[in-house]
């Protein structure tokens, strides 16, 4: 995995509840291999619906949630060269997110365009992008006197600092234009969740 993300840090950002941990067996089903199992088995995948992110797998296997290429392109979308199916992990705000089983890639299943975008190179990053995008959230403190100029530069500098660190790693989820990601952490850069 790109980063170290364990359960203790999502438990802390999200409350136990909302972390959901799925069976290796379940997880292997589905296609998952190696760190992608031991990921969603042992860290699992944290749920924030406060801020429309929501996701999670069910416990038992569920066929419908392997979406292959084959029918999906008879419906007008394209897939990335490789990728035979995805399976969808959950939600941003607008576009449900999807992984491929076999290379561990997170992509945005977007409407609009009727396209697959990557969003994350594995699990981790996803974990990682929501952990800081929540945490930031959570942390953040008007400071006593300074004006909304020099608040939106802190914010500005501070959510920067984030998304570096973040990018430094996976550039993915801020290198297309329809990522959710770079509307959401403009937005968090705009003082909207703050």
């Amino acid at each position: 995995m790109l980063f170290d993300v364990d359960h203790e840090l999502l438990a802390a950002v999200v409350g136990e509840d909302n972390v959901h941990l799925l069976p290796a067996e379940t997880a292997a089903r589905y296609g998952f291999t190696g760190e992608a199992v031991e990921f969603l088995a042992e860290v699992g995948l944290p749920d924030a619906e406060e801020f429309e992110l929501s996701f999670a797998l069910p416990v038992e296997f569920d066929a419908d949630l392997v979406w292959d290429r084959a029918s999906r392109e008879e419906r007008g979308w394209q897939f990335p060269d490789g990728v035979e199916h995805v399976v969808p992990v959950g939600n941003f705000p607008v576009n449900a997110v999807t992984v491929d089983p076999v290379s561990g890639i997170v992509y945005q299943y977007t409407d609009a365009t009727k396209s697959l975008i990557p969003v994350h190179r594995d699990l981790s990053s996803l974990a990682k992008t929501m952990a800081s995008f929540l945490g930031y959230i959570q942390a953040y403190a008007r400071v006593d006197g300074e004006d909304d100029d020099a608040e939106y530069a802190r914010r500005k500098r501070e959510v920067g600092a984030l998304m570096d660190e973040i990018q430094s790693v996976d550039p993915l989820p801020f290198a297309h234009e329809y990522s959710e990601w770079v509307e959401m952490f403009d937005n968090l850069e705009g003082g909207i969740y703050t």
